[in-house]
């Protein structure tokens, strides 16, 4: 008898074929990964000691700025009202900025191997994963100190992680493909995670901005992502609904948009290169 198939792109795939095409993509993702964390602290002095430096000198500057501008803190203490949040926003600006260069810097491989371009950026991603358990150590010792509640409320962790990469991966996605076209993308990459700063509830709470103006905050998706943190971890309740659902609505359209034109700029990719 004749094995099933499956219809994919004009062609019959013999399903085991897909099984070993999915085998090799992970395969090949672990491997981009196991090689981003290795060599990201290679012939570094501090090595990993990095993933925490970066977030605790940020958390330091802003207790020092409230120190002149009197910004609310919900009644948590600051030093961990800021750092629950520097935890994943530390994530995505270090996302984003590895994402950007990595079709560029895996040219070698694109020219000579036929594979999804979207390992790269993916990669990139889930390798800053690691920094985030390394800077999440820290903030379990704040948590320890400051002697927060812990509920089941942290399981919902797993999700507000998956939506925190999913949000860096389709700003990342697009920045790698129009960067490899233009480093103009790659190097306003910065500024562009400087100016989101300012428009995400970092150093400030969610309660701060305006009733008028939060549905339009929202459409922010990394506004329900740093509530949802700050909520689970401090709160030790379930992270609020509409926040999360504007992530949600907002992390899908992006994807939407950003995963087609990444694939038909990526036809291009060795051309350029």
């Amino acid at each position: 008898m004749r094995e099933p198939t499956f219809f994919s792109r004009g062609v019959y795939v013999n399903p085991s074929e897909k099984g070993r095409k999915a085998a090799r993509f992970f395969t090949l993702l672990a491997a981009l990964v196991v090689r981003d964390v290795t060599s990201r602290y290679r012939r570094s002095s501090l090595g990993m000691w990095w993933a925490f430096l970066q977030p605790l000198i940020l958390m330091l500057l802003f207790n020092m700025l409230r120190g002149f501008v009197n910004i609310p803190s919900d009644g948590v203490p600051y030093i961990l009202f800021s750092y629950s949040a520097l935890v994943p926003w530390t994530f995505f600006t270090n996302s984003v900025a590895s994402c950007g260069p990595s079709i560029i810097t895996n040219a070698e491989v694109i020219k000579k191997i036929a594979m999804p371009r979207e390992v790269f950026p993916l990669a990139a991603v889930v390798a800053t994963l690691f920094d985030f358990a390394m800077s999440s150590i820290l903030l379990a010792g704040l948590m320890i100190w400051f002697e927060v509640p812990i509920g089941w409320a942290l399981f919902w962790l797993f999700p507000l992680i998956i939506l925190m990469a999913c949000t860096a991966f389709a700003v990342g996605i697009l920045l790698a493909g129009l960067g490899t076209f233009r480093k103009d993308f790659i190097f306003a990459t910065p500024f562009l995670t400087q100016a989101w700063l300012f428009v995400t509830p970092v150093i400030y709470p969610l309660s701060s901005v305006p009733e008028a103006w939060r549905n339009i905050y929202m459409l922010n998706p990394m506004v329900g992502v740093i509530e949802g943190f700050r909520t689970v971890v401090l709160k030790a309740v379930a992270p609020p609904w509409e926040p999360m659902m504007f992530a949600l609505g907002m992390t899908s359209v992006m994807l939407a948009i950003s995963w087609p034109v990444f694939r038909k700029l990526s036809a291009y990719f060795a051309d350029v290169l």
